[in-house]
């Protein structure tokens, strides 16, 4: 049985200008700069709203806590300017590695 998701796929531009124009997407997988290019291994989210939510909160805490300059990789500003939310269909047995 097939399910609907998303996951967030770097902008081509963004690609582009740092990566070789390669497609990448977010993934909590990797240590180093949270990028795949195994959409196998992207971050999977159900409940695109309530993640979209969870991002505008951890961004609204981050500005909180250490000012306007603060850097907050996770927050909603910061991904909408460099990823696309991209909708995908999968497979019960990767329903497991869902983060909502």
């Amino acid at each position: 049985m097939a399910k609907d998701a998303w996951v967030l796929r770097l902008k081509p531009e963004i690609a582009e200008e740092h990566h070789g124009n390669e497609t990448l997407y977010l993934t909590d997988d990797e240590e180093l700069d949270f990028l795949t290019d195994d959409i196998q291994k992207a971050q999977l989210v159900f409940d695109k709203e309530k993640e979209i939510e969870s991002m505008k909160t951890h961004e609204r805490i981050i500005l909180e806590k250490f000012g306007p300059g603060a850097i907050c990789d996770f927050g909603y500003t910061n991904i909408t300017k460099n990823f696309d939310w991209v909708e995908v269909e999968v497979e019960e047995e990767t329903w497991s590695t869902e983060r909502y």
